[in-house]
């Protein structure tokens, strides 16, 4: 095995950062390995497990041997040892050859992935992938920055999915070599044929001639779904007929569903849960806005967005926050709106502006559509492919 990733998270429940290694690695030219964590305890999570790891067989070889790390805690023996076993089986998956360990984060990932190095025959190889907000966690303890910078300035290559992560990236180890890729999404995935898009939209509860407003996001603070609902209530007072789609879950639904009863638009705001792959290509197909203006709350950031090109590939405008690298995913005036997400105002104006001109979001969608073409996983690969091949 030449190359390995190592994620303790990983299928069937994948989030923004699984997801764009499993899009990259299950289209490498080479065999590629998962080193992952052991099967879960509950039965029905693990059969889910096993049928995720078969279906990606193919593509690539899971190895769920690794053992959870409850805590980082560089002061306890355990904890040590748990690193260095899981070490010792990523240079043992990695094989004789020159392999490269490809990181999903800095910790506790790129940690192992540094031990393994050492551990290995000269040669090997250290890539650490860097999303934004783990990189603000570690500026949180000196203990996780310490680990971090020991990490980054190891890695051959540190990929930073956005140009705001790189800075965060370089603050922390000034010295880490670093290149920014974008992550990116199956284009082909969300063309969605017009009886399709059609069917699903009479499904929608609101009356024809709505301007339907989505989001597909963990419904927590940081991905600012209340400021949508207030935006929508006041459209709603203005007289501008609108929904939103509100899809997802986590801490903050019970919330937001209250809010949107206290607000006056509990008909206008529709909360189907947890959406699958192939709703959540209906529901941007379906929508005239997409609207996720996220902001910072404490360490958590919106490090890119991948749902933002997701959106642009269905042709579908965004309305973005301007913190972290949410403002490199949308082009302002082009394929969306980036506006401060913790104004208000700025929010129903970008909101107002979208809603009230179908021209404008018909231009957004056509650019949307070219710049998700640009993002399209194979691209994405290939330069990933670039970034690794300059290693010495």
């Amino acid at each position: 095995m030449t190359d390995l990733v190592i994620s303790f998270d990983w299928g069937p429940q994948i989030g923004g950062a699984h997801s764009w290694l499993y899009e990259v690695y299950r289209r490498w030219p080479t065999a590629v390995g998962v080193l992952t964590t052991v099967p879960a305890s509950d039965p029905d999570l693990a059969r889910r497990q096993d049928e995720f790891d078969r279906l990606a067989q193919e593509d690539l070889q899971t190895h769920r041997r690794a053992i959870p790390i409850p805590m980082i805690d560089l002061t306890s023996v355990s904890c040590w040892s748990r690193f260095f076993r899981d070490a010792r089986l990523a240079a043992k998956l990695g094989g004789k050859e020159r392999a490269t360990f490809h990181c999903l984060r800095a910790f506790p990932e790129g940690f192992v992935g540094l031990l393994a190095k050492w551990l290995s025959p000269r040669g090997r190889r250290l890539v650490t992938y860097a999303h934004g907000e783990e990189v603000l966690v570690a500026r949180s303890s000196r203990l996780l920055s310490w680990m971090a910078r020991r990490v980054y300035a190891a890695s051959d290559v540190v990929i930073a999915n956005s140009e705001s992560t790189r800075r965060l990236v370089s603050e922390i180890c000034p010295q880490a070599r670093i290149r920014v890729i974008h992550p990116g999404v199956d284009v082909g995935a969300f063309a969605v044929r017009e009886g399709e898009r059609q069917a699903f939209r009479q499904r929608l509860p609101w009356p024809r001639g709505t301007v339907v407003v989505a989001s597909v996001a963990r419904m927590e603070p940081r991905k600012n779904q209340r400021a949508v609902i207030a935006a929508v209530a006041q459209l709603a007072r203005e007289g501008i007929p609108v929904g939103y789609v509100c899809a997802g879950d986590g801490e903050e639904r019970a919330a937001l569903q209250a809010l949107a009863r206290e607000s006056g638009v509990e008909d206008r705001v529709w909360f189907p849960g947890v959406v699958s792959d192939a709703e959540k290509r209906l529901i941007y197909s379906a929508s005239d806005i997409h609207a996720m203006p996220s902001i910072q709350v404490g360490e958590m950031i919106e490090g890119f967005g991948i749902v933002f090109l997701e959106a642009a590939a269905a042709g579908v405008p965004s309305v973005s926050g301007n913190n972290g690298g949410q403002s490199e995913a949308v082009v302002d005036g082009r394929t969306g709106l980036v506006i401060d997400g913790s104004d208000p105002e700025q929010l129903v104006d970008a909101l107002r502006r979208l809603a009230t001109s179908p021209d404008t979001r018909h231009a957004m969608g056509i650019h949307g559509r070219a710049w998700a073409a640009e993002h399209d996983w194979l691209e994405v690969r290939d330069r990933t492919l670039a970034a690794v091949s300059t290693i010495s």
